[in-house]
């Protein structure tokens, strides 16, 4: 087992990349700070620091223990938080994928019993795992990817891409359609969107070069103005709400698995199991 005070010295050299200002901060000396890191360095049998008058850097080995001395410390902070503050509710901390459609988040919501305190946070989805990482946020209802593995991935469900047209589009009723077909319309865009360049590639390579009407981050935005009949988009299904046609896009099978990413021992939330019923019923 690492002592914790190890860790603190191990941060520190790490957050300020350099001895003299890390002794500093965790207010011991230069020597006795050393001594630590050249105690820790032993424990794990590795190499954590690159050193010479100029600077100190991580090795290999120290930026991977980085992610993993981060994430002890945020969960032993948490502990005295909670040890000290025993009369309160636990605290749930959900970062949501910007691209989630809101209204899941408000069904959630409307059906949560207020058992724990929440804390949501919209974020990109490299924002999520950042703060996955860095002990921030408990749980992540985000795109997953196979590199995710190591947050315990949990699929809910997977949403192919689509093209999306108002109601009375002389292509809403078909069961597809080409990308050539859509080149005289214009295109409500969504700037945040994960599939971005793949989509751009898609049309790029078919020869339509759409114009738009809208460049936006708010999908709400982009809903609105299809509806309106003032252009088309291409959102994942999920979007699907019964006021705008979703019209899959003949060889674009490009699909998004959607999830939750665990930093901890959130799975038993109230609020996680009443996602996976909602997404278990859209799956139906």
């Amino acid at each position: 087992m690492i002592d914790q005070y190890l860790l603190r010295y191990f941060l520190a050299v790490a957050e300020t990349g350099n001895f003299s200002r890390a002794a500093r901060a965790v207010s011991v000396t230069q020597p006795t700070l050393s001594a630590g890191i050249a105690k820790l360095e032993r424990e794990l049998g590795a190499r954590l620091f690159d050193r010479d008058r100029q600077r100190v850097a991580l090795t290999p080995a120290g930026s991977r223990f980085l992610v993993r001395a981060r994430r002890i410390a945020a969960e032993y902070e948490h502990a005295l938080v909670e040890l000290a503050e025993p009369a309160e509710p636990s605290l749930l901390r959900v970062g949501v994928l910007n691209t989630i459609p809101t209204r899941t988040i408000g069904r959630a919501l409307a059906q949560y019993d207020g058992s724990e305190a929440l804390e949501l946070l919209d974020g990109s989805e490299r924002d999520l795992v950042e703060r996955l990482e860095r002990g921030r946020i408990d749980v992540a209802l985000t795109v997953v990817r196979p590199h995710h593995a190591r947050y315990q991935p949990e699929v809910l469900a997977r949403e192919r891409y689509m093209m999306v047209l108002p109601p009375d589009h002389p292509l809403a009723g078909e069961s597809e359609v080409l990308a050539e077909q859509l080149a005289q319309d214009r295109m409500a865009l969504r700037r945040h969107c994960e599939a971005l360049p793949e989509i751009n590639r898609f049309f790029t390579q078919r020869g339509v070069r759409p114009r738009f009407v809208l460049k936006t981050t708010s999908d709400e935005r982009v809903l609105s103005v299809i509806r309106s009949g003032a252009g088309v988009g291409m959102m994942p299904e999920g979007f699907a709400d019964g006021s705008v046609r979703f019209v899959p896009v003949r060889d674009f099978e490009l699909t998004r698995e959607v999830g939750l990413l665990h930093a901890g021992s959130a799975r038993r939330s109230a609020l996680l199991e009443i996602l996976r019923g909602i997404y278990r019923e859209e799956k139906k």
